[in-house]
């Protein structure tokens, strides 16, 4: 094994252990279904799920959020369909599994650019 190549192993390993694992958050209002959301924060590799599936007290959560968090302007920048981020995410991927994506630390102009 060469030099190059010793290179491109460390390159592509990713560091699970030091990333953020996205936690879940649920909200509702009155007469309205209830929705999760999960954050993605300016500049911090993110453990997402791919196809996350829960309830809250018996009914299924139909609707998924990714709330985008930056540091620059010091709060939530917007929101997106998770799923529709989960898709657009992949070009930023720096290791999947079985259940999990692991997102590299986004730019602010990357975060804004999951919001187009």
């Amino acid at each position: 094994m060469g030099l190059f190549d010793k290179l491109k192993k460390n390159k592509s390993s990713a560091d699970w252990n030091n990333a953020y694992k996205a936690n879940p958050h649920f909200y509702s209002k009155p007469d309205v279904d209830p929705f999760c959301a999960f954050a993605l924060t300016e500049d911090t590799e993110t453990i997402l799920p791919k196809a996350p599936h829960y309830a809250v007290e018996g009914k299924e959560i139909s609707e998924y959020k990714l709330m985008l968090v930056s540091i620059t302007k010091d709060g939530v920048i917007g929101s997106c369909n998770y799923f529709d981020a989960i898709r657009k995410l992949e070009a930023y991927k720096l290791d999947t599994d079985k259940d999990n994506i692991l997102v590299k630390g986004l730019s602010l102009s990357e975060l804004e650019g999951l919001l187009k």
